[in-house]
């Protein structure tokens, strides 16, 4: 049975949301249909787009659509309005459930769907990318049903959402714990927030997942001072963790008797793709671990393979191609390069594409490169590193660039370094010269 269908014992809390309030899997599963009631009007199975927020309301509309055989694709709540316009048009929704919970339909019929497609998701958070990845029904059912096995999830452990629900990693934690006929915690709360803590210690939280970031904000701010009577799972996924984190928290773990997951995944494979073992992970620091049950890894060219039944149907990046089937058949490459050890460990020795993790959301560079590059008026170059991305520009100064970054791609001024030069380095084919710029920054 699948986690959308809510098919445990009615009387089980499934959710809990900031004001405290619960509901169980009875009356989410009501609030649900009542979803997919008010749906039909949509005549058919459509497309529809949910600013999707850690509430209630969104969730319930979320697994509404699912139940009632609609496609959503799950937006940022914060995305700037053109981009959200951009995408309406590139994809022509029957509907959007906004920020505010409110549902505003559209008169159109939509694009056809294939009868196979579930989710979309977008391949980078906030930036409005208009490629999307299309995940089957079958996809979303193995991926919970993997992690949830692996994790060993149970009826009574319960998330809490540290990570916003339309990022394939947050989204995974919650379908991962409905599977189990486990519950979540529903805030919009930061770790660095007092109310965050009180709601961890009030509804007994058993597990935190987070991305790099916040395992360093954990580590600036006393995380190991809490009580934290109820925890007992750490996992970490959404890019490198680097080897002096990894060992503190796995240090930690261990002295308070927790289980601490180094994970690796893409949006591409449902969120989960490899993990390691915590009896493992002291001496397997920096490894992305073993292939997630259900699912091998390998290595060809050196590129990181990974074959399953969460892997995507594709990608799109028009509305026609949401009625296209299945073109990757179980096989993704990762783009990824990568090596295995004597004992059957992965690991990630870097990227064959131009793109970086910020915060644990992939940010494609050819993608900002081209937005800054249209605000701007001027030559952009863009690279990075997974904690930082780079940019160029030839202007007289970088201010307008930085505002660009941070007002329509939404990114933290300590994400990203601007450096404005007379002409940027070329290579003799014309091309930017990425290497000497990151020289060039690294020197900075």
């Amino acid at each position: 049975m699948s986690f959308w269908q809510l098919a445990h014992d009615a009387r089980t809390v499934a959710a809990i949301d900031e004001r405290g309030t619960a509901v169980s899997y009875g009356e989410l599963a009501q609030r649900a249909g009542d979803v997919a009631t008010a749906l039909r009007p949509a005549g058919g199975r459509r497309l529809g787009f949910i600013a999707m927020r850690n509430t209630l309301p969104a969730l319930a509309h979320y697994l509404g659509c699912l139940r009632a055989g609609h496609v959503p694709l799950l937006l940022a709540p914060e995305l700037p309005a053109p981009l959200l316009q951009a995408l309406v048009e590139r994809y022509d929704p029957a509907w959007i459930f906004d920020a505010s919970g409110g549902l505003r339909w559209r008169d159109t019929d939509g694009p056809p769907l294939h009868a196979d497609l579930a989710l979309l998701l977008t391949t980078s958070g906030t930036t409005g990318s208009p490629r999307l990845v299309r995940l089957s029904h079958s996809a979303l059912h193995a991926n919970a049903e993997s992690i949830a096995r692996f994790l060993g999830i149970g009826a009574g452990e319960r998330a809490v959402t540290t990570l916003p629900l339309h990022y394939s990693y947050g989204l995974s934690v919650l379908h991962s714990h409905l599977h189990a006929g486990a519950s979540v915690v529903l805030t919009d709360a930061s770790i660095i927030q007092r109310p965050f803590w009180e709601t961890v210690d009030a509804h007994g939280v058993t597990s935190l997942s987070g991305v790099p970031y916040l395992y360093q904000l954990l580590q600036r701010t006393g995380f190991e001072q809490r009580a934290l009577p109820s925890l007992r799972t750490l996992t970490q996924a959404g890019g490198p963790l680097g080897e002096s984190l990894t060992r503190h928290f796995q240090s930690l773990a261990a002295a308070r008797s927790w289980r601490f997951f180094v994970m690796y995944g893409q949006t591409e494979a449902t969120a989960r793709i490899s993990y390691v073992p915590p009896e493992h992970l002291a001496r397997k620091v920096g490894a992305i671990g073993i292939p997630v049950p259900g699912g091998a890894l390998a290595l060809d060219g050196g590129e990181l393979v990974y074959r399953g039944p969460n892997v995507m149907m594709g990608y799109a990046e028009t509305a026609a191609d949401l009625a296209m089937g299945d073109v990757l058949r179980g096989v993704l490459r990762t783009g990824d390069r990568g090596r295995m050890d004597e004992d059957g460990f992965f690991y990630v020795t870097g990227r064959l594409g131009r793109f970086v993790k910020l915060a644990g959301h992939r940010v494609g560079l050819d993608e900002v490169e081209a937005i800054l590059a249209r605000a701007l008026g001027v030559a952009v170059a863009v690279t990075g590193r997974d904690d930082r991305l780079l940019a160029a520009i030839e202007a007289p100064d970088a201010s307008a660039a930085k505002d660009v970054l941070v007002q329509q791609l939404r990114l933290h001024p300590s994400m990203f370094q601007v450096t404005a030069l007379q002409a940027l380095p070329r290579l003799p084919n014309g091309k930017p010269d990425y290497a000497a710029l990151q020289q060039q920054a690294g020197a900075a």
